[in-house]
């Protein structure tokens, strides 16, 4: 798909996908595909494989887990990029078009490639979505710390095994 140049100079602004040069992000969307999807209407559900990252071009989705709304998107944000990262592991909540929603779907087997031939423009987008992920995790462990004085021991012990999981990854 060819992307036009003023919308590849908005998606360059975009925090997982800023220092992208024009040209590097054509080459990086190049294989996107642009989907609409009417009000109601799911893009996809928690549990299903992560197979793509998506960018929204217009409209409003709602992310939900466990039918708990835990985020409102619009124009130009990003999801499902997970996928990029770990392609094929089940995707950790499910995301519905509060509105008619236009999106640009990029397959993760794509930028997997890309990323395995050392295309520098995957590797910025990697490493740029390496820092998003960084900035949740530290939103989320000042939100459980919150929650945990707030709410007393039973949100002490959830933080403690959430500290567990933590100790347990290997890099």
């Amino acid at each position: 798909m060819s992307i036009p140049a003023s919308l590849l100079k908005k998606l360059v602004q975009i925090p997982i996908f800023q220092g992208l040069t024009v040209p590097e992000a054509a080459e990086f969307f190049e294989v996107a595909l642009e989907q609409e999807l009417e009000k109601g209407r799911t893009l996809f559900r928690e549990g299903d494989e992560g197979d793509a990252l998506y960018v929204i071009l217009g409209g409003e989705v709602a992310v939900t887990k466990k039918n708990v709304e835990l985020a409102s998107l619009s124009t130009h944000a990003v999801l499902g990029e997970m996928s990029v990262v770990s392609p094929g592991d089940a995707r950790s909540a499910t995301a519905t078009a509060k509105t008619d929603v236009a999106v640009l779907k990029i397959p993760s087997k794509r930028v997997q490639k890309l990323i395995k031939a050392d295309n520098l423009a995957s590797l910025k987008v990697v490493a740029n979505l390496a820092q998003v992920m960084a900035q949740r995790l530290a939103a989320i462990n000042d939100r459980l710390v919150g929650d945990s004085k707030k709410k007393g021991e039973g949100k002490r012990e959830e933080l403690a095994e959430f500290a567990g999981i933590l100790n347990r990854w290997s890099f």
